[in-house]
């Protein structure tokens, strides 16, 4: 039977692969050695297999079609935005089927994808904790930027299915489950139910973008470093909330903090990108709602993100 031998959070930024201004460069080399911690502890419980769960940016999932939760259930590559590699990633597709027929079999209507394209909201962890390019993967994205957004709640519960799928696996196997995003920020977004004439070419790219990502990476990412560098994104780190959230999950309430959290709560006091806080919380659910040891913490401004992470297992 498949053990869960590992668990753990981190955030990310795309920023992080930027030269960044003096005044940051400091935490920003301490958060990739509080990621490097997160990584060793992987390393020491010896994984066969990593699930990750993240988040897609815009990049494969549009309003077109937008599912609440996606299992990379054959190939997999990475856009490679923002530095970050862009594959073909090694995976383990027997248990990414297995894992999506339980999921079904609980009551989750999950998607799947034989030929899945990853960004860094799944591929920068892996650079982040540096681990190894021959690693198996499951990559499972929730969406957590594309409203209506499934509840934490249900997330918290999706974790605990997943948990479940691995434990009834029929192989030997050592699987570690990651969770990637936030913590707290508030980076550029855009309302696809807005009726005003000016978005009107913000909402078609929302719906059917997917084949502009490619000719848009460069001017996307330029926009966001340019904005950054000029303050535009002053406030998106929310230290206090960050705080919050970790102190919740090192005392074991990641069920209660999943139960009182909303997508409106989340916005007001994490920003818009502290959503992604459905990944930490599903993770908390594959860890039955343990304690979780707070690796480390860095509020950064040029990262626009509370920078941190925590561990179980």
């Amino acid at each position: 039977m498949a053990t869960l031998a590992a668990a753990g959070a981190l955030a990310h930024s795309p920023l992080i692969n930027f030269p960044p201004p003096p005044e940051d460069a400091a935490a920003i080399e301490r958060y990739r050695g509080i990621a490097r911690k997160l990584g060793d502890h992987f390393r020491k419980a010896k994984p066969d297999v990593l699930v990750i769960i993240g988040q897609d940016h815009m990049r494969t999932l549009f309003y077109d079609l937008m599912p609440a939760f996606v299992i990379g259930t054959g190939r997999v590559n990475g856009w490679g935005d923002w530095k970050t590699r862009k594959g073909p990633f090694a995976t383990d597709t027997a248990l990414a089927r297995h894992i999506h027929r339980h999921l079904l079999n609980d009551g989750f209507d999950a998607a799947c994808s034989y030929d899945l394209r990853i960004d860094h909201g799944i591929s920068q962890p892996l650079q982040l904790l540096e681990i190894a390019d021959d690693m198996p993967i499951v990559p499972i994205l929730i969406n957590t930027g594309a409203p209506p957004l499934p509840t934490p709640f249900r997330c918290f519960e999706f974790g605990e299915s997943v948990a479940q799928a691995i434990s009834g696996y029929d192989k030997h196997l050592r699987v570690g489950i990651i969770g990637s995003g936030g913590i707290s920020h508030a980076p550029p977004s855009g309302d696809v139910e807005s009726e005003a004439p000016d978005d009107a070419a913000m909402v078609e790219r929302l719906i059917h973008g997917r084949a502009l990502v490619e000719a848009n990476e460069q001017a996307r990412q330029e926009g966001l470093v340019s904005g950054v560098l000029a303050g535009r994104f002053r406030g998106s780190v929310r230290p206090e909330w960050d705080r919050m959230i970790l102190d919740k999950l090192a005392h074991g309430e990641a069920a209660s903090l999943a139960r009182n959290l909303d997508e409106a709560s989340i916005d007001r006091d994490g920003g818009c990108g502290a959503q992604e806080i459905r990944t930490w919380l599903a993770v908390g659910g594959a860890c039955g709602g343990a304690p979780m040891e707070v690796v480390g913490y860095e509020p950064i401004d040029f990262l626009i993100t509370g920078m941190g992470a925590v561990r179980a297992l």
